[in-house]
């Protein structure tokens, strides 16, 4: 098939975080003998054979794009500034390129699946929501946006059912509503990171200069209030063997920093970690935890993909009951669930898995079940289902 792929965020390098589910999909699809033609912003490069990246110019320092994301941003007057003409080049030149197309993938549905509806030709659609959009159709109450979705012969996936019941109450129109209904769960898929042997894990913690009996919770991800991490800082102090490694960046860095200080966890911030570095943080840790929340607006993660990443590498993890979690996690076999932003839980979870022979012991059962689960969720699974719905439309 040949495949245009409408993105807002793509990585800029080689080891960018942004969107990078989206070009491990695109690389996959090529690997399957597809042609790949991606429409994504300026400052997105290629770096897949058979994936072509075509740009949809934004500023060099855009204000709506990248950073702590497209919702986020929008929280800035000036960032709304970008969304007319960039919507309107990426709807000129999907409905440019589509002539030569057989089908298409949107990844967030405002405003790349509203364009690759309108503006892809009646082509197939494979529409793929993500929790960021969803959660900004509904803070702008966007039914008609989601009516315009409502095309012949595009479908929406979902990647966590949670995500249903927000879009469902903006389905004002029964096409919106089938559509909505209709929909399928597709969490994005993994690349497998194989487990370090000895030599290579006493490497990753001498390079994060953990002591030699310190238990190392991870924490991986952009620094931005939904996250939650404020959360495990609060939980990990007072637990003496745990050293917190935040792996990452973002606005609330400074604000995180001052909590550490304040409520005397032993966290050390590294920064953005990519490529390598990442891969160091995962070998050196003991567990990952995603401590996500739910704010004020209701908006909170629906299936971050570091879970599945931690999983694959053999982490065991403990996360929030939030979005997907809670329908990847069976809490107790395959990882530990606490109720977020509740300190205490989060607390007794770490003390559980950090308390001597049997902490260790259940952390070893949790890695081996978690990374059964991460198998099931690999490039080779989720693009051949994908794949399939795509040529069934």
């Amino acid at each position: 098939m040949r495949i245009g792929l409408l993105t807002t965020s793509y990585p800029r390098h080689a080891d960018d975080l942004a969107g990078r589910f989206v070009a491990e999909l695109a690389s996959w699809l090529a690997g399957a003998g597809d042609t790949v033609e991606v429409l994504a912003p300026s400052l997105a490069r290629g770096d897949h054979d058979g994936v072509i990246v075509r740009p949809i110019r934004v500023p060099r320092r855009t204000r709506l794009l990248y950073g702590a994301g497209a919702p986020d941003n929008l929280l800035e007057a000036r960032a709304w500034l970008e969304v007319p003409p960039f919507v309107l080049r990426l709807a000129l030149a999907c409905r440019r390129r589509s002539a030569g197309w057989d089908a298409l993938i949107s990844h967030w549905l405002v405003p790349s699946g509203v364009v690759a509806a309108r503006a892809g030709r009646g082509r197939p659609h494979l529409a793929v929501a993500h929790s960021s959009d969803v959660h900004l159709m509904a803070r702008l109450r966007a039914a008609p946006l989601l009516a315009a979705l409502a095309r012949p012969r595009t479908a929406l996936v979902l990647t966590a059912e949670s995500l249903r019941p927000p879009l469902a109450r903006l389905a004002w129109s029964a096409r919106a509503r089938r559509l909505v209904e209709d929909a399928t769960v597709v969490r994005m898929g993994v690349v497998s990171i194989p487990p370090p042997c000895a030599d290579e894990r006493a490497a990753a913690r001498a390079r994060l200069e953990l002591p030699p009996d310190a238990i190392c919770v991870l924490s991986l991800g952009r620094l931005v209030p939904v996250k939650g991490v404020e959360v495990l800082l609060r939980a990990a102090a007072g637990l003496p063997a745990v050293r917190v490694v935040v792996a990452g960046d973002g606005p609330a860095r400074q604000q995180l920093e001052r909590c550490a200080a304040r409520c005397g966890a032993a966290a050390r911030f590294v920064g953005e970690q990519l490529g390598e570095a990442k891969r160091t943080c995962l070998h050196a840790a003991d567990l990952l935890v995603a401590p996500s929340i739910v704010l004020p607006d209701g908006r909170s993660d629906s299936a971050p993909v570091t879970l599945l990443e931690a999983m694959a590498a053999h982490l065991p993890v403990v996360a929030s009951r939030v979005g997907g979690n809670a329908e990847l996690i069976r809490d107790g076999e395959n990882g530990l669930l606490a109720p977020p932003g509740d300190v205490g839980a989060l607390r007794a979870a770490l003390h559980r898995l950090t308390s001597g022979a049997t902490g260790a012991a259940e952390r070893a059962h949790l890695a081996e079940a978690g990374a059964r689960t991460a198998a099931l969720h690999t490039w080779d699974r989720v693009g051949a289902r994908l794949r399939g719905m795509l040529a069934a439309l």
